[in-house]
């Protein structure tokens, strides 16, 4: 549930609000800066979805402004941005058939360092503007100290279908329609290795939604 805009207001008062993709001060109930919203590079759905996924849309290329904001969303202080990316993913995925929202997990012991899990504030976000549930207890995620921007596509690819497992009391989603929401696609391992999971929990198909997608996805 969103806040009453009288709390962001006097919020803003105590600390001004910034725009989460340049760090300038904007006005309190703008989620992004004027310069930043013009310049933010848009991109649409996959050509060839990553494996398991019967698309995959995303709302802008992992660059410029949108890059920065990603990285405030990892920082903990850029939901604005996450906002404003839920608002464009419901004009694209608006009648697509989906019933549920869910997101690539974060293990429990990253979560619990860094106090804040990006995919899952994207996918409460993106469930919201769409008027879905959201479910984000479906999968679980491995403890790793591992990078996956260190490895190759095949390495990615590799790593990825070990990470991730089904959760042990997960909801029945037997022939449920299923978004799967991320921050960045990148090879599309990590989605595959999730929807794959998810097809094998029941769901009828998943479609991948991110906030960004990097500008040439490799071959995975």
């Amino acid at each position: 549930m969103k806040r009453p805009k009288i709390i962001d207001f006097a919020a803003d008062i105590i600390m001004p609000t910034r725009c989460p993709c340049c760090g300038g001060f904007i006005m309190w109930n703008e989620k992004l800066c004027k310069k930043c919203l013009v310049s933010l590079p848009l991109c649409g759905s996959e050509e060839r979805p990553p494996e398991g996924c019967s698309a995959a849309v995303s709302v802008f290329a992992f660059d410029g402004p949108a890059k920065e904001g990603i990285y405030a969303l990892k920082d903990g202080w850029g939901r604005a941005f996450a906002e404003y990316a839920a608002e464009l993913i419901s004009e694209r995925l608006r009648g697509c058939g989906a019933e549920l929202v869910t997101c690539v997990p974060m293990s429990r012991r990253k979560k619990a360092s860094r106090g804040w899990d990006q995919a899952e504030v994207i996918a409460k976000e993106f469930a919201e503007a769409l008027g879905l549930p959201c479910d984000l207890s479906l999968l679980r995620r491995r403890y790793s100290r591992t990078e996956q921007h260190g490895l190759s596509a095949a390495g990615r690819a590799e790593f990825a279908f070990g990470q991730y497992s089904i959760a042990p009391d997960h909801a029945d989603i037997s022939g449920k329609h299923i978004i799967l929401a991320d921050d960045v696609i990148t090879t599309g391992s990590t989605v595959s290795a999730c929807a794959s999971l998810l097809l094998s929990m029941g769901a009828a198909d998943v479609i991948a939604a991110s906030v960004c997608r990097t500008l040439k996805r490799q071959d995975s």
